[in-house]
């Protein structure tokens, strides 16, 4: 009986990621993005923009990061560096660095967040308060642009006609703990919110990535700006959604022109980078924990046994577990090509599955404990009395 019973589990298995390989439009990486020479043509004068970057502890990456935005060609712009209350001298090394460039930025003494509002959702509210540009362009301080960057995402929203367009910058990949999740970490995104469905108004998914977004000053003020969504803890995903919802374009892209520089050599930096929202990706529901899990032992754990108990003499199970391994290898190959890697890797995603599946389990841990980190540089302590997690 508990052979037939695992038998089912693993066929199970089989039958969703066969039907996930029948949908391209989650696994295809078909919404790629970036700079060329041939930028939309746009009709003088730009709109005026705003770059505003929430920094805290950032003296390590700004000498990589600092320049290559002092460096961009856009015609009225401004650069707003808010200082979340560093230990480093961020604001020290940000001065240092902007007055040995023929362009100045901003530099904010940030405060602490009210009752309600989120430690980075504070720090970009005050950077957007002392702005004046037409265009808000949200980026983390440990992301690299390249040249022509701010141009040609102004270039995409005013050519598509969007309110927001977001890019999900390139990670980093070096060292043997990045190779295996973080491509995972890109795919799982993907799956979750499949980018052409973002891209589409007839459709209800929306994201955006962090990291890069630009958002037009009037959408933001048509949603009720930041303040509308203070206490989220997935902020980006947040704020593409109040856009979305009041009928206004939005862009989700993949690019290799915004380049995160934060490296992931250790397990522990990326196993706190998931940790710290996949419970909030959960709506910090129990039960929508207990059925994550459920599903992630479902796709990952139980074609990796399948295949075990076949080579121990058990040869019904190999069918359906290899069904569900090459599945999951033909829908995980476009991530990996993306990332320029070996082939053989798109059979590592299980393992990577199971390592996510850990993430989760600590995520939910750490709500428990009433921990929050942002960016491992901050732990904030969850309010008991506050049900949501509000910080």
């Amino acid at each position: 009986m508990g052979e037939f019973i695992f038998l089912c589990v693993i066929a199970t298995s089989a039958i969703v990621w066969f039907a996930l390989l029948c949908m391209p439009t989650r696994w295809r990486i078909s919404e790629r993005w970036d700079i060329s020479s041939n930028l939309p043509a746009i009709i003088p004068p730009w709109p005026t923009l705003s770059v505003i970057i929430p920094a805290r502890n950032e003296s390590a990456s700004l000498p990589t990061t600092l320049p290559s935005w002092l460096q961009q060609d856009y015609p009225v712009s401004e650069v707003i560096l808010v200082d979340d209350k560093s230990s480093d001298g961020t604001a020290e090394c940000a001065r240092r660095i902007s007055s040995q460039a023929n362009r100045m930025v901003q530099i904010l003494d940030g405060t602490s967040p009210p009752p309600g509002w989120s430690g980075k959702l504070w720090a970009l509210e005050q950077g957007v308060r002392a702005s004046s540009g037409e265009w808000l362009l949200f980026t983390d301080a440990d992301i690299f642009h390249l040249p022509h960057l701010w141009r040609g995402l102004v270039a995409k929203a005013l050519a598509e006609q969007r309110e927001m367009v977001s890019l999900m910058v390139l990670l980093d990949i070096h060292g043997f703990w990045a190779r295996l999740l973080i491509p995972a970490f890109v795919y799982f995104f993907h799956v979750l919110y499949p980018f052409a469905k973002v891209n589409d108004g007839r459709s209800g998914t929306s994201a955006a990535a962090g990291g890069c977004i630009l958002v037009s000053r009037k959408a933001l003020a048509e949603i009720g700006g930041i303040a509308s969504y203070c206490d989220a803890w997935i902020d980006d995903v947040a704020l593409a959604t109040r856009i979305k919802r009041r009928g206004m374009s939005i862009s989700l892209s993949l690019t290799k022109s915004a380049i995160s520089i934060r490296p992931y050599h250790r397990l522990r930096e990326i196993w706190n980078m998931v940790a710290r929202n996949a419970f909030a990706q959960l709506n910090y529901s129990w039960f929508a924990l207990a059925g994550t899990v459920l599903g992630l032992i479902l796709l990952f754990v139980s074609p990796v046994a399948g295949i075990c108990a076949s080579l121990a003499g058990k040869a019904v199970m190999m069918v359906p577990a290899g069904i569900s391994l090459l599945s999951m290898a033909i829908t995980y190959r476009p991530i990996i090509r993306f990332f320029n890697l070996n082939t053989g890797r798109v059979f590592s995603l299980p393992v990577a599955g199971i390592f996510y599946l850990a993430m989760t389990l600590s995520s939910a841990r750490n709500y428990l404990l009433g921990r929050r980190e942002w960016r491992g540089t901050r732990t904030e302590i969850i309010d008991e009395n506050d049900s949501k997690g509000n910080v």
